[in-house]
């Protein structure tokens, strides 16, 4: 909560700076808790100063006051609800004045800079957003966006996989996919100090690589030289004098299509060509030819998409992006590699280009076009055929932008990294919760394949895969390895394991190891006794999942170390699924779970019932309490078992006390009349959420965020809702809606603001 104190300027100041309707709107609106009677935080109205012109101030906390009073209005924090609220005039009339005064001082609201970041993204009013009154035209800002760590991937993987095997190559690029947000936002990556010096090392390496090689050891222990040394080079290397013109123009050419897809003008000719020259004068021409290899190495385009807007300017003053800008945009968007390593057909149906020179000869100027195309690479990238294998290895996943975003959103992947203690559950291993994780991949890029009603499949399907492996050919190869594998620790138990299945004439899980196959009892199957399915995804039993909000991945992702945690499973579904805002937690508030075991969660999470606390909690908890139907491993239950931490399993410990699961919750204020009101359970509520209209459009928005790097703002209204059009008119195809938002004026246009 915010508290300030104003102080009053003279009257002819007041009336010229506007800062005499400022206070006045603010004492009329704030007075009541911020007066001279017993004012909150024991601030007032008395002296804030709001001379900014008079210079930089010697006590600049003033100046802090009015960028908090800045963020608190423009965010809706102040005044609190059941306050006198500011018009959205007024709301205007006070920013736009702060936003005034603090440029006399050099400064921007601090607000801007976060109202950029994924976490601020639901504070762009979603009403306005989807009433139609915004009508654009729409556009982004022109921006370089530093390349993702998976880019950078396939950058290094071009010069061979060889090379990783025989040295060291740092990431530069690091993303922070800790948050349960989208991470990849261009306003917030850049390429500082630290990423710049792991990049000059990389690109010294490549440079050695390409021309001398790379000195290693063998697994035997011998010494070895690695290079890859492409035939363009190979007169520079091989001139015992000065090196021609047309040696130099042919090693830079090789190296600009190789590593930046795109030819050198003559200025950038030139340069090198000079670069190399002198460097030669010193180092000699191997020398030089790696310090040149080094400089494109490092040069902004293989750093940064570069997303400027060269085209030619319209009437709004915006710049389209030009066809090269334009195709890597697609490129990196749907894909981590370049845009000429993209095949697509031309509008012909019939001639193979790839996206480079598709963009060049003029075919993707028309909106069908681009639509089009990228249509066509969402579907070459089909992963209907997908191995299972294909998941746990890097960059072996097709269509992997789009399971990224998957992950991002619901933040089911993060279920490795949530510690559980092992005893608690008789087996323990990341790889098993990893499992779980490949399991859930296949479920949503199954659901995305088929591309029909995605979202409301997404959230209500009945449908699983479990330790799935593509195909019935690699499950019998899986299990004749089981069979003749002797070698294996567990080979006796695996023998028994085969024997009792087939002679109970049930598919053996294609799994080695009882621990191994113990993971699905995640999902309430018994590994002993489960008739492993060889075709999936398969109906899971009755009443015990519906979508990924049930799936064990995700629960354990939203779940504690030792509980589960329906604040936070509420609060993702406050703000992913309904598009509304939560604060975080006050510094004055002890944010600690009794620790009662004789109690249920739900008892003893009443704490949050103080009247401080409901504020927040009551958007939270009603929604989180219906999950109570799975523990915190994510397994479906009747019961809650008390005690104990490490003496909570029945199976474990017979004797354990139980208490009856209480799963209703509730949907207040969601934006959707239709959606509020009681739920009995987790399925009721995910059956709501999924034929809601307003969880249809977050999810929208947070697919623009994911797809265009930044937060939607008002000017993005006609892009958000034809996306949410071509979803909705393509029977809930999320490909309609990817094709829509790489097509649309956000997309396509940069407009300096």
């Amino acid at each position: 909560m915010l508290f300030f104190v104003l102080a009053h300027p003279s009257a002819v100041s007041a009336e010229r700076d506007g800062s005499g309707r400022v206070l006045s709107l603010l004492k009329a609106h704030c007075a009541d808790c911020h007066g001279q009677t017993e004012p909150e935080a024991t601030l007032c109205f008395d002296d804030l100063r709001t001379d900014f012109g008079a210079g930089n101030p010697a006590d600049g906390s003033f100046v802090e006051t009015w960028q908090r009073i800045h963020e608190q209005i423009t965010l809706g924090a102040m005044p609190p609800e059941g306050a006198s609220q500011l018009s959205a005039v007024e709301v205007e009339q006070v920013t736009e004045w702060i936003t005034r005064q603090l440029r006399k001082v050099s400064q921007t609201p601090d607000v801007w800079h976060k109202l950029k970041s994924p976490q601020f993204g639901n504070y762009v009013s979603h009403e306005k957003l989807f009433d139609g009154s915004h009508r654009g035209p729409a556009s982004s800002p022109p921006r370089l966006w530093r390349l993702s760590p998976y880019v950078y991937d396939e950058f290094i993987n071009g010069f061979g996989r060889h090379l990783r095997e025989v040295t060291a190559m740092h990431q530069p690029f690091a993303l922070d996919t800790s948050r349960g947000e989208i991470a990849d936002f261009s306003a917030q990556q850049v390429a500082g100090e630290a990423t710049l010096q792991l990049l000059m090392m990389n690109c010294r390496t490549l440079a050695e690589y390409q021309t001398t090689g790379v000195v290693f050891r063998d697994h035997e222990g011998k010494v070895r030289n690695a290079k890859r040394t492409p035939v363009e080079f190979e007169p520079i290397l091989q001139a015992e004098g000065r090196p021609t013109d047309e040696m130099i123009r042919a090693a830079i050419a090789f190296e600009f299509a190789l590593l930046l897809e795109q030819d050198p003008n003559e200025a950038e000719y030139k340069l090198l060509s000079g670069f190399f020259r002198r460097a030669a004068k010193v180092g000699g021409n191997i020398k030089a030819l790696q310090t040149m290899l080094q400089a494109i190495l490092m040069k902004p385009e293989a750093v940064y998409r570069m997303e400027i807007g060269l085209g030619a300017e319209d009437v709004h003053g915006r710049r389209r992006l030009s066809p090269t800008e334009l195709a890597f945009a697609i490129a990196r968007a749907l894909m981590d590699t370049g845009p000429s390593e993209i095949e697509v057909v031309a509008r012909d149906g019939e001639t193979k280009v790839d996206l480079l020179n598709l963009a060049l000869s003029g075919e993707l100027e028309e909106t069908v076009d681009i639509q089009r195309v990228v249509r066509q690479i969402l579907d070459n990238n089909n992963m209907a055929t997908a191995d299972y294998r294909m998941f746990t290895q890097a960059h072996g996943i097709r269509n992997t932008r789009t399971l990224r975003f998957f992950r991002e959103f619901f933040g089911y992947h993060h279920a490795p990294n949530v510690f559980k203690d092992a005893k608690r559950i008789g087996f323990g291993d990341r790889y098993l919760t990893q499992r779980m994780v490949d399991d859930a991949d296949q479920l949503v890029m199954h659901i995305f394949d088929r591309d029909r009603d995605v979202l409301n499949q997404l959230l209500t399907t009945d449908e699983y895969f479990v330790a799935y492996l593509g195909s019935f050919d690699h499950i019998q190869k899986d299990l004749h390895y089981i069979k003749t594998n002797k070698n294996d620790a567990n080979f006796e138990f695996n023998t028994k394991y085969l024997q009792r299945s087939e002679a109970a004439g049930r598919h053996p899980i294609p799994i080695e190891g009882p621990s191994s196959r113990q993971y699905v009892d995640f999902y309430n199957l018994d590994h002993t006794t489960w008739d492993y399915p060889v075709q999936q995804p398969f109906k899971m039993p009755v009443g015990q999942r519906a979508g990924i909000l049930t799936h064990p991945a995700w629960l354990i992702s939203w779940s504690g170390n030792f509980d589960n945690d329906p604040i936070r499973r509420g609060k993702w579904i406050r703000e992913h699924l309904l598009a509304d805002t939560m604060p975080d937690i006050p510094l004055d508030v002890n944010a600690v779970v009794p620790e009662h075991r004789d109690q249920s969660l739900r008892e003893r999470l009443r704490v949050t019932r103080d009247e401080y606390c409901w504020k927040c909690h009551q958007k939270m908890d009603p929604l989180g309490f219906p999950f109570e139907q799975f523990d915190d491993f994510g397994r479906h239950r009747d019961q809650e078992v008390l005690g104990e931490l490490l003496t909570i399993f029945p199976e474990r410990h017979r004797d354990a006390r139980v208490t009856d699961i209480d799963t209703r919750g509730h949907i207040s204020n969601s934006g959707d009349r239709q959606l509020d009101g009681d739920v009995n359970d987790a399925f009721e509520l995910v059956q709501r959420l999924g034929k809601s209209e307003r969880v249809r459009q977050s999810f929208v928005r947070h697919a623009f965020r994911f797809w265009l790097g930044r937060n939607e703002t008002l000017v993005d209204s006609p892009t958000l809702m034809a996306a949410d059009q071509a979803y909705v008119k393509h029977g809930g195809s999320m490909k309609a809606m990817i094709a829509s938002l790489l097509s649309s004026d956000s997309f396509l246009y940069r407009k300096t603001k």
